[in-house]
């Protein structure tokens, strides 16, 4: 009784000891965090009035360099500077924007509202939408179901599905009352494949495999539970009930086959079964075994080694294909480097080894379910929610002045057509067709932004087509009302659209000083090209005929003609040329150039000159006697010529030089500090932490 009286002692003791242990190193941590923040919020440089901290640079540093680099407080001191000079010249930049007042433009606004709200709809719908779907998918991924299921089918070419939701409920109340699911499933279910088996779905299922309205069911049930109403899909009602809820796992494994085949039957397979069985029991090694023996030769040759990861709920990696519901039911029974006794299956007896049980990539699986989430069910989800979201605002559509206006105009026509408003009178133009948010628009006002604005175009002149008009017209209220608070909200969409401002702004006033400048200097292209002047230089040019013939004798023989009996040369190339097209053109080429025609480089290397026959010489597999009727030399272009060459050059500098002058002056009236004590003050403390 003591020794288990100072036992417990001990063990309390040990806990407490431990749990404030674990707090003291946890409040450490959040300790030793906060105060890196605090450090890091430290303001190192001042442009005008606008604080500069050191947290600021490392996000910049972060999202533009640090992808392999080192963190930025480790950096050199020469390479830290550089980025934050780099970094105070944009902010310089900026500041010079505001200061000459392109935030307040109209122009500049919209441009940026319109960004905004462009910005704003991928964060609202990511964080309303996609990240608590993907998630709550995600989570299903935990876990592999297997199912079982009544299908009832709505009836063929019959609107009302109301009498195979009566049949359904009727299921259900007898599977309340008692009836066995498989039973009911094998005398009702409309489908055949599945009713046989009383509904068993053969393979599990996990998150993101399934339609969504039977997931959700699936995985709100427990083992043995079937989903107390009817679910609706496009084809039918389903009865579901959940069989088995297991971990999703995947494991890697082998097997020896031993086939029952005409030649062998089932009881000579068992019994070699059995002593292969047996062998591997007394240390036998399962690989050889396999090799040897295996009737399945796919994996035989490997060991008897599956050939990938394998999960009840995806199959064979990469393949997808499944095994026997026996053979899954048994590899799954084992634990790692178990064996198992010959398990039957219609290709004969297995015998199986666990090897090892693998782990999904969480990641991967996230964006798995993203891809799936946004192709089947984004679109559907976005309009409930605008659906949703119009009707909070206030949006309302007047039916009376709609069907009004509908009587004035043709209903099979478009936009496109450039008389649909003739008919419409006057008279309407002031009656208020719809509105949101306390702002009312008239027929007037509706029938303007359909005449004027492109994107309504093509929009069909019947009820839905001009409904569907009146949503994508409040649509932009709708997003500017529900997104404006995002910023409070997601700090990351607070800082991508100062960002994305900030962007707008620099680009605008960088427009002004330097782009809108940015002529060709005549006087300092002159300047550039007297002093470089040398590295310009013409090609080679010359101006040709050749014979191009694939034998060497043959073109020795013309060569001869040519030069020694006094053949014509462009009367030969007529004759004999055999490069495709140039017989027609006795084998004239034109003025060809060192710089881009090879055979011109060729007779640049021979040191040929105008009227100089050169050749026979090898050349495209074949062989080539060449005509020089003109050569022009290689030489030191002119100014105007050499002018495509430099030209960029010369910008650059007359860029480098405005933007220089543009900070320069900013500089004198947007003052810059950058305190280096407290810069290297914040370094040191940085890397002492760490």
């Amino acid at each position: 009784m003591k020794t288990n009286r100072f036992l417990g002692i001990y063990c309390l003791i040990f806990i407490v000891f431990f749990l404030s242990n674990t707090y003291s190193q946890q409040k450490s941590k959040t300790k030793k965090a906060t105060s890196n923040q605090n450090v890091k919020e430290t303001v190192i440089a001042t442009v005008g009035n606008e604080k500069i901290t050191y947290s600021d640079i490392e996000k910049a540093y972060s999202k533009n360099l640090a992808k392999k680099s080192a963190p930025l407080h480790l950096l050199p001191k020469d390479s830290l500077m550089d980025f934050l000079n780099l970094y105070i010249r944009y902010r310089l930049k900026v500041n010079d924007a505001i200061a000459r007042g392109l935030d307040k433009d109209s122009a500049t606004q919209e441009e940026i509202k319109n960004n905004r709200r462009l910005l704003a709809e991928t964060f609202f719908f990511e964080k309303e939408l996609v990240t608590p779907n993907v998630e709550k998918m995600l989570k299903y991924r935990d876990w592999e179901a297997q199912i079982s299921y009544i299908f009832l089918q709505f009836p063929p070419d019959n609107p009302d599905t109301l009498s195979t939701f009566n049949r359904a409920m009727k299921l259900i109340e007898m599977l309340k009352n008692g009836t066995d699911f498989a039973k009911l499933a094998k005398d009702s279910s409309q489908d055949k494949e599945s009713a046989e088996r009383g509904g068993l779905v053969l393979n599990f299922l996990t998150g993101g495999k399934v339609q969504r309205q039977i997931e959700d069911a699936v995985f709100s049930l427990k083992p043995g539970e079937f989903y107390k109403s009817p679910i609706r899909t496009k084809f039918g009602y389903f009865i579901i009930k959940l069989n088995k809820l297991q971990p999703r796992i995947k494991v890697k494994g082998r097997h020896i086959l031993i086939a029952v085949t005409p030649e062998r039957d089932s009881v000579a397979a068992l019994k070699k079964a059995d002593s292969l069985y047996k062998l591997l029991k007394s240390g036998s090694k399962f690989e050889i075994l396999a090799e040897e023996n295996s009737d399945d030769p796919s994996s035989s040759m490997r060991g008897g080694d599956f050939g990938g990861w394998y999960s009840r709920s995806g199959g064979l990696e990469p393949s997808g294909r499944f095994f026997t519901s026996a053979f899954e039911e048994a590899l799954f029974s084992l634990k790692d480097g178990e064996i198992s006794q010959p398990i039957r299956t219609e290709y004969g007896y297995h015998i199986i080894r666990r090897d090892s049980t693998g782990y999904f990539n969480k990641d991967e699986d996230k964006d798995d379910l993203k891809r799936t989430y946004k192709r089947l069910y984004f679109e559907t989800d976005k309009k409930e929610l605008i659906d949703n979201l119009q009707k909070q605002y206030g949006f309302f559509v007047n039916d009376a002045n709609l069907n009004k206006l509908l009587s004035f105009i043709d209903t099979t026509k478009t936009v496109l057509d450039t008389a649909w408003f003739k008919n419409i009178p006057n008279e309407i133009n002031k009656d208020i067709l719809f509105g949101i948010q306390n702002k009312l628009y008239s027929i007037e006002d509706f029938l303007k932004t359909l005449k004027t604005r492109p994107e309504f175009r093509t929009t069909a002149l019947n009820r839905t087509g001009l409904r569907n008009a009146m949503n994508k017209i409040v649509y932009p209220i709708v997003m500017d009302k529900a997104t404006s608070n995002l910023e409070n909200e997601v700090p990351e969409f607070a800082s991508m659209v100062k960002e994305f401002s900030d962007g707008i702004l620099l680009f605008k006033v960088e427009a002004m000083e330097v782009w809108d400048k940015l002529k060709l200097d005549t006087t300092l292209a002159r300047q550039h090209w007297e002093k470089n002047k040398s590295k310009y230089r013409t090609y080679a040019i010359f101006d040709v005929n050749e014979i191009y013939v694939l034998s060497d004798s043959l073109a020795n023989q013309i060569y001869k003609k040519i030069t020694q009996e006094g053949a014509d040369f462009e009367e030969m190339a007529s004759q004999f040329t055999q490069r495709a097209n140039f017989r027609e053109k006795k084998g004239h080429w034109g003025k060809i150039s060192a710089k881009d025609n090879n055979l011109a480089k060729k007779l640049l290397e021979l040191n040929a000159t105008a009227g100089n026959i050169v050749g026979p010489f090898k050349y495209d597999d074949g062989y080539s006697i060449v005509r020089i009727n003109s050569y022009e030399p290689e030489r030191e272009k002119t100014f105007e010529e050499a002018i495509p060459d430099f030209a960029t050059e010369v910008q650059e500098i007359l860029q480098k030089r405005l933007l220089e002058n543009w900070l320069s002056q900013a500089q004198k009236r947007i003052p810059v500090k950058i305190f280096d004590q407290k810069l290297t003050s914040v370094v040191n403390a940085l890397k002492k932490q760490n």
